[in-house]
């Protein structure tokens, strides 16, 4: 009963509230020229919005197509038509309604608001602009429009533009969540994580049940090395109902970040459901099995990766690591070997492989392989630690000290 609410306010006569009402209880299999008799006692704006609520956007287009063709500089009827064509995917034929009525009614700013947003739905970022700045002139306090000019700016790749059209929108209409989160977007796939954070957290200020904030708040602490708040901001964000494939990856990053692998793989799960193609969360899912002792299920969910997406180098590691707990050493080995293949420089496969030798007791290649890359990479600590390890189990103690004493220092 939403819309009779809506509609009352209004002030419709009771005859219209009727035909609404028998509406509402399924008799809606009318032709769109029936509809007429529910207009009588309101406007045709309002039953053209009663029918896109009742699901029958191409009557309502109808509708006011009728209308129009009896009042063509009939402002509202002209705008409304335009919008119902784009929310439904007919932004072509909005930008033809919409330049038919700036012919007839003039330069308004609403008018040219929706044309730049319509050319933004069909691609044309230059048309967008054009419309939008024209907007901005007859009225440049209208945050609506700052903000779709910096959406076209942005499709154009033009980030500087883009930031500061979402910061005049902001100016404009300081509780404008809309365009803090937009702009927070920006800045966090910019990697400028600390000023994404001040946006979000802005937002929240004025709508602090945002799921869709809550959770852009928790991935900007992740990356930041707070997972602890960024658990309690993405388990907030799950309260108020929001639930995404990229939540809860996030939700578990945090847990596995804070040493809780049993809620992580779950969450893991949950993004697969919502994401079953993902590579970044089956591998996710596979590495936090395996952190949790769950070996066999881990290379079992490495293996389908693998399958579906090929080899890189982390993936290497993991899987290696995972046959290393399983007593399988020569085949974690033939892993760490393929992944330095892929990736020379890694400091991680470096680390892993040099140390599964070293349980081989194959000595002589762990202290080659770290001689190799120390001198190519002399402020890794580690490397010079466990190369340290190597020398005092070869009995040679005077380099060993020498290798631990450099690790200290670089530590």
């Amino acid at each position: 009963m939403k819309c009779l609410q809506v509609l009352q306010v209004e002030e419709l006569k009771m005859p219209a509230i009727k035909n609404i009402k028998n509406a509402l209880q399924g008799k809606t299999g009318l032709r769109w020229r029936s509809w007429y008799k529910v207009a009588v006692g309101l406007s045709f704006s309002v039953a053209a919005r009663l029918l896109v609520w009742l699901g029958r956007s191409n009557a309502a287009i109808a509708l006011l197509n009728w209308a129009i063709a009896r009042d063509k500089h009939n402002l509202r009827l002209n705008l409304q038509l335009a919008l119902v064509l784009i929310h439904h995917e007919q932004a072509q034929a909005a930008i033809t309604q919409l330049q038919q009525t700036l012919t007839h009614c003039g330069a308004q700013a609403d008018l040219l608001y929706w044309l730049g947003e319509a050319y933004t739905r069909t691609g044309n970022q230059a048309a967008a602009l054009y419309n939008l700045e024209r907007a901005k002139r007859l009225n440049p306090a209208d945050a609506r429009v700052w903000r779709a000019k910096a959406n076209a700016a942005q499709e154009q790749g033009n980030t500087v533009e883009a930031l500061s059209c979402y910061d005049r929108a902001i100016a404009a209409d300081p509780k404008d969540v809309i365009a803090r989160n937009a702009k927070g977007l920006m800045l966090l796939q910019t990697n400028r994580i600390e000023d994404a954070l001040i946006c979000f957290e802005g937002s929240l200020k004025l709508r602090p049940h945002d799921g869709a904030v809550l959770a852009n708040k928790g991935i900007c602490l992740g990356k930041l090395g707070r997972h602890q708040e960024a658990v309690s901001a993405l388990l907030g964000a799950r309260k108020c109902g929001y639930a995404t494939s990229v939540l809860f990856n996030n939700l578990a990053v945090a847990l596995s970040n804070i040493g809780n692998y049993a809620d992580a793989v779950e969450n893991y799960e949950q993004a697969l459901l919502l994401a079953p193609e993902d590579k970044e969360i089956l591998a996710n899912l596979a590495a936090a099995l395996g952190r949790s002792g769950r070996f066999v299920e881990a290379l079992s969910y490495f293996d389908q990766v693998l399958e579906e997406h090929g080899q890189d180098a982390l993936l290497l590691n993991n899987i290696a690591q995972c046959l290393e707990q399983l007593q399988q050493p020569e085949r974690a080995l033939t892993c760490y070997r393929q992944a330095l293949l892929l990736d020379p420089v890694n400091r991680v496969t470096i680390h892993n492989l040099a140390g599964c030798l070293v349980t081989q007791c194959q000595l002589e290649e762990a202290r080659d392989l770290l001689d190799k890359h120390l001198s190519q990479d002399e402020q890794d600590y580690a490397a010079w630690n466990l190369l340290g390890v190597i020398y005092d189990q070869m009995r040679q103690y005077d380099l060993a000290v020498d290798c631990y004493n450099l690790a200290l220092r670089l530590a």
